[in-house]
């Protein structure tokens, strides 16, 4: 192995100090292994970590388990993003109590996703109030003899 010196801020060495007294790490070279090979692996694609034990270190260090897009694991209203599609179903259709309803009986009033989908809503809302009212074309098979 290479050794490489790295000059750390005092504040930074004793936080680190402090996760090896409370035995989340081994050693202060098994913090830098493995912080290294944790910010390498999220930014480059092709990165395999080298460290032993990465994963059961990473599963220790980081117990909170991976989320999907557009999910909250610890939550019970339904998929962000399918809430997202059904408010906007809704609010095509120009059913904008009903989306009201869907948001109020699926999030808690501050919910973060509850926000952002009565912004959404009122988005819509806004966009329908700017069209204006389209008349619905004639039905007059012959327009051209109404004009003589």
């Amino acid at each position: 192995m290479v050794k490489s010196t790295v000059r750390f801020p005092e504040s930074v060495v004793e936080e680190i100090e402090t996760l090896v007294e409370e035995d989340r790490f081994e050693s202060k070279s098994e913090f830098y292994r493995f912080s290294t090979d944790y910010v390498l692996n999220q930014v480059l694609d092709d990165y395999d970590p080298e460290t032993i034990d990465y994963a059961e270190i990473k599963s220790e260090v980081m117990p909170e388990a991976e989320r999907e897009l557009g999910t909250d694991a610890d939550t019970e209203h339904p998929p962000f993003l399918e809430s997202v599609s059904f408010v906007r179903k809704l609010a095509l259709r120009g059913k904008f109590n009903d989306a009201e309803d869907f948001i109020d009986h699926q999030y808690a009033a501050g919910d973060r996703h509850a926000i952002l989908l009565e912004e959404l809503l009122r988005l819509y809302r806004a966009d329908a109030a700017t069209r204006a009212p389209v008349d619905p074309p004639s039905r007059d098979p012959h327009p051209a003899e109404q004009e003589r």
